[in-house]
C-alpha cells in the first residue's frame, strides 16, 4: 500500500452508545494507517447524541439525522461525505485489534478481482466464523494467533456480513452504492450478490479476527418498529432477487460450495455452526 492513502471509516449508529464508545476506543488505539471516522447517527433515542456532542477529536466527524433514514441510506450519506481512497462501513458494536486495517487493505490490493474484504469474527456464523479452534477469549491474544497461523491468507466467499466491510472506489464505480430500499436487513446479502453477479469476488481475510455483538442496537430499540422495518426491507430483498432465489435457492446462492455466476470457482464448504451464514 502506498503511504498517505486515507481510509474513511463509516459507522451508522442507532441506540448503541455503550458499544459505540468501545468501538471508537478500539479504532483510535489500533488503526495504524491514515484515516477519518464518520459517524452517522440515525436519530438515536438513547444518550448517543449527548455522547457524540462531546467528541472533539479532529479525526471524527459526526452527523446527526433528524429521522431514522435506514441503514443503507445512512451508509450512502457517509460515503458521499468521505474523502478517503479506501472505505470501511462498520457497525458500532464491533471491536477491532491492532493493525486490523493494514491486513484488510493488503488482501484487497493483491487480489484484483476482489471488490470487498471482510474479517473473521467472534460472534457471527457462516464462512466468517472464527471456528472451533483453541484460542483465548480475549480478542488481542486470539487475533495474534490468527495473524500468525494465517499470515496473509485469504479466501473467496459467497457472502460477507455487513458488520465490517472494506472496499475502495472501484466498488462504487462498478457496482454502485448501497440499495436504499434495504432499510433494516438484507443490505449485505444484496451487496454480495451484486458483486458476484458482476463477475467480481468477495474475500475473507483469514488473518484478522474482530469481535462483533450481533444486533446490539436492537436491545435498546422499539421491538415493534424493528420488526416493521425489517419486514419491509426483507420483503423488498425477496422481490428484487426473486428470479435468482427461484432458480438457485438460498443455500446455493449463499451457503454451499458450488458456484452460481459465470467465472466463480468452487468455494470452501461452510463449517457446521448454529445459525448458518448469520441470516
Amino acid at each position: 500500500m502506498k503511504k498517505g492513502k486515507k481510509t474513511s471509516i463509516i459507522i451508522v449508529n442507532y441506540n448503541s452508545r455503550p458499544y459505540l464508545e468501545l468501538c471508537l476506543q478500539s479504532l483510535l488505539a489500533n488503526t495504524l494507517l491514515p484515516y477519518e471516522i464518520l459517524i452517522i447517527d440515525n436519530h438515536s433515542q438513547d444518550d448517543s447524541a449527548l455522547f457524540l456532542d462531546k467528541i472533539k477529536d479532529p479525526r471524527i466527524q459526526v452527523y446527526i439525522n433528524q429521522s431514522n433514514l435506514g441503514y443503507s441510506k445512512a451508509c450512502n450519506q457517509g460515503l458521499a461525505e468521505a474523502t478517503g481512497e479506501f472505505f470501511v462501513t462498520m457497525n458500532p458494536d464491533v471491536v477491532v485489534p491492532e493493525g486490523w486495517l493494514t491486513r484488510l487493505i493488503h488482501h484487497l490490493e493483491i487480489n484484483p478481482r476482489t471488490l470487498i474484504v471482510g474479517p473473521k469474527s467472534l460472534g457471527i456464523g457462516g464462512s466468517q466464523w472464527a471456528g472451533p479452534l483453541s484460542f483465548s477469549s480475549r480478542l488481542p491474544a486470539a487475533d495474534r494467533k490468527f495473524a500468525r497461523l494465517y499470515h496473509r491468507m485469504s479466501e473467496p466467499a459467497k457472502f460477507l456480513t455487513g458488520c465490517l466491510l472494506l472496499f475502495d472506489r472501484r466498488l462504487l464505480r462498478r457496482i454502485g452504492y448501497f440499495d436504499e430500499n434495504l432499510i433494516l436487513g438484507g443490505d449485505d446479502y444484496d451487496l454480495s450478490l451484486r458483486v458476484r453477479q458482476a463477475g467480481y469476488e468477495l474475500r475473507i481475510a483469514k488473518d484478522l479476527l474482530i469481535r462483533h455483538v450481533i444486533h446490539a442496537s436492537f436491545r435498546s430499540s422499539d421491538p415493534q418498529e424493528n420488526e416493521r422495518l425489517a419486514t419491509v426491507s426483507w420483503r423488498y430483498f425477496y422481490q428484487k432477487w426473486a428470479r435468482e432465489l427461484k432458480e438457485y435457492g438460498w443455500k446455493r446462492l449463499f451457503e454451499d460450495e458450488f458456484p452460481v455466476f459465470p467465472g466463480e470457482e468452487t468455494f470452501r464448504a461452510l463449517p457446521v455452526f448454529p445459525g448458518g451464514a448469520g441470516r
